[in-house]
């Protein structure tokens, strides 16, 4: 990914207005206001997201992500920046309509910047956090082969 190519420009041209974002040839636009409270989620996270994190961190599925990572205004619960990749627990504030209206543009935004998201339940997690690991890590082999083929 290119982040020299994601410019304020380019964000107003996607409906997405990029006040008070820092941009970077290294990184994502991401809100500086939203740094330490992504510190403060990571280590005061929910306890599926520590459970998916056990099994994510250290490259244990072969990929490198970060933990509640800002981006735009937005805290990614979990980001693979070798395949643009978000990876969203959902739990019950999830549910109602006002929020998968919020989740849908959330998903928009991002996908403006080239990233794939994949949505996880949270009840899934808790109940076998190995198995949505491997789910996981089958999305994550499939956006490689992907993206060696483009």
């Amino acid at each position: 990914m290119n982040f020299e190519n994601i410019t304020p420009d380019y964000l107003y041209q996607h409906g997405i207005n990029p006040d008070g974002l820092l941009f970077s040839r290294y990184h994502l636009p991401y809100n500086p206001k939203l740094r330490e409270f992504s510190r403060n989620m990571r280590r005061d996270g929910e306890k599926a997201e520590a459970m998916l994190w056990k099994r994510l961190k250290a490259k244990q599925l072969g990929f490198t992500f970060n933990r509640q990572k800002p981006i735009l205004n937005f805290i990614a619960d979990f980001y693979c920046k070798e395949l643009n990749l978000v990876v969203e627990i959902d739990g019950a504030s999830h549910f109602s309509a006002e929020a998968q209206q919020r989740d849908k543009e959330r998903d928009r935004q991002m996908q403006v910047l080239g990233l794939d998201i994949l949505r996880v339940l949270d009840g899934d997690v808790r109940k076998d956090a190995d198995r949505v690991a491997c789910f996981i890590e089958e999305q994550c082999r499939g956006i490689q082969e992907r993206m060696e083929r483009e």
